[in-house]
């Protein structure tokens, strides 16, 4: 692809011409002193080794979110986490106060630092993950989107972003630096097809989440359910699209299930995980589904048991929601649990 002439409209809608808008910040002139931009470059991992005496709160966390990653390769789980990781030290308010690792580190440290760098740590305390899609793309320059919102930026290409392409998507953080704001290798790139199955999904995670904030914040507040919906697409995405080869019998069950959910103690994601299993199963094995209750309520059952065991309900309590008997949830449970 070409690169944007300098006459050109700007590629971030503004209406005005490329030269007049964003290249002015692409080429900004750099602000910080050489010491400013040391501290820069040594921002992260500072960061990094201040979070380690947190450990002991940190870890627990952690494996517990990441743990959603096992059905990814070893590879993808990686990426993953290591994404989980920055927003546990970024975003997640998990020290006394509400604070974050990172504000914690800010206001430890930033009477060390220089006026100038001390505002330009303002900007990090704000940090969220956020969804952008890419909407232009050449070899030095990339536009991105704010899926949301709709806020556009130019940014310069950087070795994290040297793969992104036009309509592609990223999610991840942007990160402000000496020249404007970066894309971080933590970024999690996103192609086209696999932002399409997600972003389809996310009106249902919105409503079932029951909050009255705006998308973005939502976003960010629900993060792991995010990481964790996205590899549950990549783990079992064919699973997911044979949805539309569901008998009506079958698609019974999955609303029955949805319906009954308690969606203040179960994620989307385990909901969604439940449902590719389902329809693997259900076009593989084909049973005969007189009563849809009965496997509702198994699969109600198994999810307890095996996906989220802290919204766990008895098999009793299970069969007294869908008015099936205990017995009938345990025979239909056992048969799902050696196929699943």
């Amino acid at each position: 692809m070409a690169t944007i002439k300098r006459n050109a409209p700007c590629p971030c809608g503004s209406g005005k011409k490329y030269k007049k808008c964003c290249l002015l910040k692409v080429q900004a002139a750099p602000a910080f002193s050489p010491l400013d931009r040391k501290a820069f470059n040594e921002l992260l991992p500072r960061v990094f080794d201040y979070s380690k005496q947190f450990d002991d709160v940190l870890q627990p966390v952690y494996e517990k979110y990441v743990a959603s990653f096992n059905i990814l390769p070893a590879k993808d789980a990686k990426v993953f986490s290591q994404l989980m990781f920055h927003w546990l030290l970024f975003s997640y308010p998990l020290l006394d106060g509400n604070k974050t690792v990172l504000a914690s580190y800010i206001d430890t440290y930033t009477h060390t630092y220089s006026e100038t760098f001390q505002r330009f740590l303002q900007k990090w305390e704000t940090l969220t993950p956020a969804f952008y899609n890419v909407t232009y793309a050449d070899k030095n320059t990339m536009v991105i989107e704010h899926a949301f919102n709709k806020d556009a930026l130019t940014l310069g290409k950087t070795p994290a972003s040297a793969d992104l392409h036009e309509n592609d998507s990223v999610i991840g953080y942007l990160y402000p630096a000496p020249d404007g704001h970066a894309l971080g290798n933590d970024a999690l790139g996103v192609p086209a097809y696999l932002a399409s199955k997600f972003l389809s999904i996310w009106p249902t995670m919105v409503q079932v989440l029951k909050n009255n904030a705006d998308e973005a914040t939502l976003f960010d507040r629900h993060f792991p359910e995010v990481l964790h919906s996205i590899a549950v697409f990549v783990a079992k995405g064919d699973a997911l699209h044979n949805e539309e080869k569901l008998p009506e019998s079958s698609q019974a069950v999955l609303t029955l299930l949805y319906d009954k959910l308690d969606w203040e103690h179960v994620s989307y994601p385990i909901f969604l995980e439940t449902k590719a299993r389902w329809i693997t199963y259900t076009l593989e094995e084909k049973p005969r589904i007189q009563k849809p209750e009965t496997y509702a309520a198994a699969l109600h059952y198994w999810l307890g048991k095996h996906l989220q065991t802290d919204a766990a309900l008895s098999q009793k309590a299970v069969a007294d929601l869908y008015s099936v008997s205990s017995g009938t949830v345990g025979t239909r449970y056992k048969s799902l649990n050696e196929q699943f």
